[in-house]
């Protein structure tokens, strides 16, 4: 436009002329039209072809908008006084639902992403926990007469009382008097007729057998933990862990080689503290549930590299929790726990495995294992 403008001052300059120089002045003016022409129709040109790029990026945005819903259940909103674990709605991807302190889920915990771009299950909701348990117990029974004789009856969860009334059962105190009979795997609410299973924070209710379900925040779209760092699912939440290699000591320096290994860096020549230092050290981390029954096992090691004749296993620290190594085989251990082990609870437990050889210094290797034990038995 600019050059369009120019062209035009430049030719209305040129128009006048007089004497010897009027004769160039009007070639200058021919071809300088000639370039106006040119730079006009560049210019039409330009525009057509921006007007078609435009129409072609809105003509993609909407493909691919509708590519996306096609395929996709509609978003679900938290409920009030609560919060939604997930973001992904492609079909078979599940969405979690959990509650406030004060406040319980009546509703499904769990929706899927069904084939039809549907969500099963019902709506959930958060009711404080006050308008649940302050739920009327007495309610008038359905009576009627035949010949004479008044005949009485209560809807399911109701008892028949006399004066024609119906009690509500309570059957949280009547189930969970001992664990063998307990209705609820965590906590139990009565409701009028009725009864509600809750579970704590972390866990989903399986509606089907009124068991909790641990949820896998690890496995969510959302990773909640922050770069660099790797996340550990454990039994009703979950922990970010970075392990970290040994600090320099006594010319024996460590270099990270993976978010779970540390290698040891070359040893000075002479250095026997560097020498008999182990080679490599490996981060693990096992989530347990609280009083997890014994004896079993818990993790198998066996040797990065085998250059020794023979390998040992031991705890050098984390002793006396009720842990112990045990082979299995020529080149393979096992930590096994003996006692169960009551949580909330983090147990480090250091495994090292010695190499014997009778041509080369013995090589060794550590197994750092952080055992997260939960509150609850499920």
């Amino acid at each position: 436009m600019k050059s369009i403008l120019l062209l035009n001052i430049i030719l209305h300059l040129l128009w006048f002329c007089n004497g010897q120089a009027c004769s160039e002045q009007q070639e200058a003016l021919k071809v300088l039209r000639q370039v106006q022409k040119l730079l006009t129709e560049h210019e039409a040109s330009y525009l057509r072809g921006l007007r078609a790029l435009n129409q072609r990026i809105t003509q993609l945005k909407d493909q691919l908008l509708k590519g996306e819903t096609k395929e996709n259940c509609p978003r679900l909103n938290a409920p009030r006084h609560g919060r939604i674990l997930g973001g992904k709605l492609k079909v078979g991807h599940e969405i979690h639902f959990l509650c406030d302190p004060g406040y319980r889920l009546v509703g499904s915990e769990t929706r899927t992403c069904q084939k039809n771009q549907t969500w099963s299950g019902e709506p959930a909701l958060c009711t404080e926990l006050a308008s649940l348990s302050n739920a009327s117990s007495l309610q008038p029974a359905k009576c009627s007469s035949f010949q004479g004789t008044q005949h009485c009856t209560c809807d399911p969860g109701y008892l028949i009382q006399p004066g024609a009334l119906c009690q509500d059962v309570d059957e949280c105190s009547m189930f969970h008097r001992n664990a063998e009979a307990k209705i609820c795997v965590h906590e139990c609410i009565n409701t009028a007729g009725s009864y509600l299973c809750v579970c704590p924070e972390g866990y989903v209710l399986d509606p089907h057998h009124n068991t909790c379900q641990d949820i896998d925040e690890c496995s969510l779209e959302q990773n909640p933990c922050p770069g660099g760092s790797l996340c550990v699912n454990l039994y009703g939440g979950f922990v970010c862990v970075q392990p970290e290699c040994p600090k320099p000591k006594q010319n024996t320096s460590y270099v990270k080689t993976s978010v779970q290994q540390c290698e040891k860096s070359p040893c000075l020549m002479g250095s026997k503290s560097c020498l008999e230092a182990p080679r490599s050290i490996s981060f693990h981390s096992i989530s347990l549930q609280s009083q997890l029954p014994a004896p079993r096992v818990l993790f198998t090691m066996s040797a990065p590299r085998s250059l020794g004749d023979n390998q040992r296993f031991s705890i050098i620290r984390g002793k006396g929790r009720g842990l112990e190594v045990r082979q299995a085989s020529r080149h393979r251990w096992e930590l096994v726990l003996n006692k169960p082990l009551s949580g909330p609870a983090e147990i480090q437990v250091d495994v090292e495995m010695a190499e014997t050889s009778s041509e080369a210094l013995p090589g060794k290797h550590i197994f750092s294992v952080t055992i997260y034990v939960s509150k609850y038995p499920f």
